[in-house]
């Protein structure tokens, strides 16, 4: 099942840089938890239509973003993927570094929490995989 999760979590990573909300969120949970790091807390979110409301919110302030996976970590029910952002805000700025990494909770074949973490290694702590 665990190779199966892996492969949910690289959909909903296309899914979201297409832009096309409704298969980016296909694997979600409907009551999924969506858990931003302390400094951006106040985007967390519970359900499907907060999740898409922060993707919007997102797309409010940039021209353009996209995350670029840089490793997949199976640890079974949990998969923590290593982000890298690449994009440029409406004002100009432009961001090209590891910002966040994602680790993707799943029960019965759902996503039903998606956590970040500024650091690596703290994602794979979360997921529960050798550092």
């Amino acid at each position: 099942m665990s190779r199966e999760n892996v492969d949910k979590a690289r959909e909903f990573i296309a899914a979201y840089n297409r832009r096309d909300f409704d298969a980016a969120v296909a694997s979600f949970d409907p009551d999924i938890d969506w858990v931003l790091p302390a400094r951006q807390r106040s985007d967390s979110g519970r359900g499907l239509d907060a999740v898409i409301r922060f993707f919007e919110d997102i797309d409010e302030t940039w021209e353009e973003l996209w995350l670029e996976p840089q490793e997949y970590v199976d640890a079974g029910d949990r998969v923590a993927t290593r982000l890298r952002h690449h994009g440029r805000s409406r004002s100009g700025a432009e961001i090209d570094e590891e910002l966040y990494h994602q680790v993707a909770t799943f029960r019965d074949g759902k996503i039903v929490r998606t956590e970040y973490f500024g650091s690596w290694d703290e994602a794979l702590e979360a997921a529960g995989a050798p550092l």
